[in-house]
C-alpha cells in the first residue's frame, strides 16, 4: 500500500484550502432517515462550522439527506442537525449541516 501525504509549506501551515477550520472532537450520536428512522450510530471526529467527518458504527450506505442526533456530554440533551452527505468511504462519511445556522456546538 501507498500511502501519500501533502507537505506543510515553509510556515509548517496544512497546505488544506478549507474554508472553515476542522476542529477534533468525539462526540456520538445517531443519524436518522428523514421519515425517523434509525440509520446508524456514529461519532463525529472533526468540526467545522459547515459540516462534520463522522464516523459510522456500521458501513451502511447514508442517503443524501439525513439529521444526525447528537448527545451532549452529560447524556441528558439531544441536538439535531439536519445534514446533506457530501461523501462516504465505507464506515468514514463527511456531512454539510444544512439548517440554516445550525452548528453542532461541543
Amino acid at each position: 500500500m501507498i500511502v501519500l501525504k501533502k507537505l506543510a509549506d515553509e510556515r509548517g501551515a496544512s497546505p488544506e484550502n478549507r474554508r472553515y477550520t476542522r476542529t477534533k472532537m468525539t462526540r456520538t450520536g445517531s443519524i436518522w432517515s428523514l421519515d425517523q428512522r434509525l440509520i446508524t450510530r456514529a461519532s463525529m471526529v472533526d468540526m467545522s462550522a459547515a459540516g462534520a467527518c463522522l464516523e459510522l458504527a456500521s458501513p451502511k450506505p447514508l442517503p443524501p439527506r439525513f439529521t444526525v442526533r447528537l448527545e451532549s456530554r452529560s447524556g441528558q440533551k439531544v441536538h439535531m442537525v439536519h445534514c446533506e452527505l457530501v461523501w462516504q468511504h465505507e464506515a468514514m462519511a463527511g456531512i454539510l449541516f444544512r439548517e440554516a445556522g445550525s452548528k453542532a456546538t461541543s
